[in-house]
């Protein structure tokens, strides 16, 4: 039997990599049960109904850096990025783009940390993807790349993009796919919106997509960006 503890762990909400200040972050995943029972039936009987989702994070307050992000962000649909892991590429995340409707500004009791809570529930649908870049970067650079796997017809390939820092003047990131792991032909599949600071952006493209293989490129210039970007098929 596999087990974790639950230490090192990025995830984003947004612009924040709300790793750095939450002390606890869940995320409930389910289906409405619809009553279909009939008169000839026995014992009550359901049908999986719409599906459902839910998250929440308990984090510590900081007025400085994540207070106005998260105040704003009431009913506001932003992308949130779940890590299983540290946050390496490749690595398995969930993915959504989730829709924050509340927040507690303070909390706590004399002597405590001062706390917020954060929750929110869905916009689009629960992906399970990969974490394909979470890193700095300076100048022209591609990621690794991964083999995804087809988008096919009835599918789509989703795209959470999470800039939590910013000290360039341009940063312009496309998603690409090619048949092959050199991506010596590659496809320019999604583009975000280029920035200069802070943003995030959740972005879906319908199959079908017969490549297997997908990375993310980015162009950089004028200094720095720290950036996560999350791709998911389904």
């Amino acid at each position: 039997m596999a087990t974790q503890v639950v230490k090192n762990r990025p995830s984003w909400l947004g612009s924040l990599n709300i790793g750095d200040y939450a002390s606890t972050l869940a995320m409930e995943y389910g289906a409405e049960a619809a009553d279909n029972t009939v008169l000839t039936d026995v014992y009550r009987s359901n049908a999986g109904g719409l599906l459902t989702f839910g998250f929440s994070a308990d984090t510590y307050a900081d007025y400085t850096d994540t207070d106005l992000a998260i105040f704003n962000g009431v009913n506001t649909a932003v992308p949130l990025t779940f890590a299983t892991g540290t946050g390496a590429d490749d690595e398995t995340a969930f993915m959504i783009n989730a829709l924050q409707v509340s927040a507690t500004p303070i909390a706590g009791t004399v002597g405590d940390m001062a706390g917020t809570n954060i929750s929110g529930n869905a916009v689009g649908r629960l992906v399970k993807g990969i974490i394909e870049f979470n890193s700095s970067a300076s100048s022209f650079t591609n990621s690794t790349g991964s083999q995804l796997g087809p988008v096919a017809a009835g599918q789509s390939i989703y795209a959470n993009l999470h800039v939590t820092a910013a000290t360039g003047s341009s940063l312009q990131i496309i998603v690409q796919s090619d048949d092959n792991s050199g991506f010596t032909s590659p496809t320019s599949r999604i583009v975000f919106t280029t920035t200069s600071g802070v943003t995030s952006e959740n972005l879906i493209l319908a199959g079908a997509i017969t490549d297997e293989y997908w990375r993310v490129s980015c162009t950089i210039s004028g200094g720095s960006f720290t950036f996560a970007v999350a791709l998911g098929i389904v």
